[in-house]
């Protein structure tokens, strides 16, 4: 092997919070209110919905030489008129300083996972990632019932960090629905405001 994939450095920075780089404005609660346009039976759909957003900094990662600073993140989102869950999310956003790359992990109970990279400065208030179906690093992986029939070919999405504690989002999903020739994007936009602030990573908080 031409380098060391094994030491993890010698020294690593615990407070989390100090070098998330582009994400660091994004730790804590948010709340707000967005617009979905889904698929349905006619075509599209545009539904209106609340949602919370939790961030919370985690202790560094490392991969052998490679340091990681994240935020584990939940996202519960519900139709104005409705208690069930209409959106429910967890996952993860990464912040690796040595390259200025983003990575954001999705999970959802429908059974799908994403990993999505994107580059950005660390002092960017303005980010996206993306995903797509087939790559062995930034890809996506659906069960049965959506890979035949809502096939997702491409994920992406750009996070705007205003001042005054505004988080505003736009994403599209990219969706191969079964029985249509074009491909129809499944768009999400909200803006919401922080509500809470964030907690410091527990070996930062020690």
């Amino acid at each position: 092997m031409a380098r060391d994939i094994f030491t993890e450095p010698a020294k690593v920075d615990l407070d989390t919070l100090a070098n998330l780089g582009p994400l660091a404005a994004m730790a804590g609660t948010w709340e707000g209110g967005g617009t979905d346009t889904h698929p349905v039976e006619a075509g599209g759909e545009d539904e209106p919905y609340r949602e919370r957003m939790l961030f919370e900094p985690i202790d560094p990662q490392m991969n052998g030489p490679q340091v990681l600073y994240g935020l584990r993140y939940h996202v519960h989102v519900t139709k104005l008129d409705e208690v069930l869950t209409f959106h429910d999310q967890v996952g993860y956003w990464l912040w690796e300083p040595a390259t200025r790359t983003i990575f954001q992990s999705v999970a959802i109970p429908r059974g799908q996972v994403v990993l999505a990279s994107g580059v950005a400065d660390p002092w960017a208030r303005q980010f996206t990632v993306k995903a797509l179906l087939g790559s062995p690093v930034s890809g996506i992986v659906s069960a049965p019932f959506l890979h035949e029939n809502f096939q997702t070919l491409e994920y992406s999405i750009t996070i705007t960090l205003g001042g005054e504690g505004r988080l505003a989002y736009e994403q599209d999903t990219v969706l191969q629905v079964a029985g249509r020739p074009e491909p129809f994007h499944h768009l999400d936009k909200n803006v919401l405001r922080q509500v809470a602030p964030p907690r410091p990573n527990p070996a930062a908080g020690r």
